[in-house]
């Protein structure tokens, strides 16, 4: 199983839980799984230099629309890239944008080639 499966099962696992309310509020050092009612919740993973938040909603039965941001700082100092992403009905939707340390924002782009090199 392929790391981002099972990253996304993960997040669909966590989404079909803390939806029928059967995890409670989750704080640690390094996740926050916040219920905000019964249709949505919220979810923060802070390691190793990366940050990602997102926001998931069941926005109908069994469907689930997934809006999130990843932040991924490169030692030393050298810059961050920023995913900025969204799942559901239409797909999966991803923007890449590396910011250097001096605050440049450079856009980012993958081909359909690169990305199915990617996923194996």
């Amino acid at each position: 199983m392929s790391a981002n499966l099972f990253v996304s099962l993960l997040v669909v696992l966590f989404a079909k839980l803390a939806l029928s309310a059967l995890v409670p509020r989750i704080q640690t050092s390094n996740v926050q799984l916040e219920p905000i009612n019964d249709n949505k919740y919220t979810l923060r993973i802070n390691q190793l230099g990366a940050v990602r938040e997102e926001n998931v909603e069941e926005i109908a039965p069994g469907e689930f629309l997934v809006k999130g941001q990843l932040n991924q700082q490169f030692e030393p100092q050298s810059g961050t890239l920023i995913v900025t992403y969204e799942a559901g009905r239409n797909g999966y939707i991803a923007k890449y944008t590396y910011v250097t340390k001096e605050g440049l924002q450079i856009p980012l782009g993958l081909s359909p080639d690169a990305l199915k090199s990617i996923t194996g």
